[in-house]
């Protein structure tokens, strides 16, 4: 067993073990699986990386990176594993079907149609923040930058988004500053990956499911940013309806959420419902 692994065992071993059984998926088959391991939360809290107390901030612009020995690797965000944010599990598992996983510790996501995140020989996990700034560049009004790991990068607006199909999301009961409660709400927009797609997604052939190790950066007018994992909005994986909104309840957006916002329905907290979006970036996790 690799040494690397060794090290993060040791850590969660120690940890409050969760029992989990879930459906794995690949390409040809499924089936059901038990195991038993420590949340990545967990982990993460008792490694030092950040206390299990966190602000709004890095809940919406922290992701992680985690690799297997044989070089795979995936993007995971952080509200993906925050438990006041998700519904979904996140799991270092050390064991399955009652017994030891042989090269050490198994990541698995419930929530994912395939499997393609649910690594196996897990050696690094790796915390990471996209600090807030302002953009130097010179703004286009009313217009969205498209840019990063794009063959055809450029700028969106609401008027150019008509050309896509249009979906509605409802976002879950959600609680906000102060456990402040936010009743469901409805938008209309672009799915993030179809508008991603559509400007041609640049993808290394020689990597397995490369999209998955990728990030979306969103930033804000004022510089707020939020990072989504690829794994989050890829079709075949967890296929979650982010979008960019251009109406909200059937009404063009209000002055006070910009021209264009993003909205994740799933989360049960808001810091990833970004306003007055300035860049949308495709980039290496």
């Amino acid at each position: 067993m690799d040494d690397r692994t060794t090290k993060i065992l040791n850590v969660i071993k120690d940890l409050p073990a969760k029992t989990l059984t879930t459906t794995m998926r690949n390409p040809r088959s499924s089936s059901e699986r038990a195991f038993v391991g420590a949340r990545l939360f967990d982990y993460i809290v008792a490694a030092g990386a950040f206390p299990s107390k966190m602000g709004g901030g890095m809940l919406a612009n922290g992701y992680f990176t985690i690799a297997a020995e044989d070089g795979a690797r995936v993007a995971i965000a952080l509200a993906e594993v925050w438990p006041n944010i998700t519904g979904k599990e996140v799991l270092l598992a050390y064991q399955q079907d009652g017994e030891f996983i042989r090269n050490g510790i198994r990541l698995v996501i419930t929530g994912d149609h395939l499997g393609g995140r649910s690594l196996g020989g897990i050696v690094s996990i790796e915390l990471h923040r996209i600090e807030p700034a302002k953009p130097t560049e010179p703004r286009e009004p009313n217009r969205v930058a498209l840019r990063g790991l794009l063959n055809r990068p450029g700028f969106i607006d609401a008027v150019g988004l008509r050309a896509h199909k249009a979906v509605n999301v409802t976002t879950v009961a959600a609680t906000g500053h102060g456990g402040q409660p936010i009743a469901p709400r409805r938008y209309t927009g672009v799915r993030l990956y179809d508008l991603l797609d559509s400007a041609g997604i640049r993808l290394n052939p020689k990597v397995n499911e490369d999209f998955l190790g990728k990030v979306i950066v969103v930033t804000s007018a004022d510089g707020h940013v939020v990072v989504i994992a690829g794994g989050e909005i890829e079709p075949r994986f967890m296929n979650g309806d982010v979008i960019i909104a251009t109406q909200h309840n059937g009404a063009p957006l209000a002055s006070t959420e910009g021209n264009l916002r993003l909205m994740v329905p799933f989360d049960r907290k808001p810091g990833r419902w970004a306003k007055d979006l300035v860049s949308i970036d495709l980039r290496e996790g």
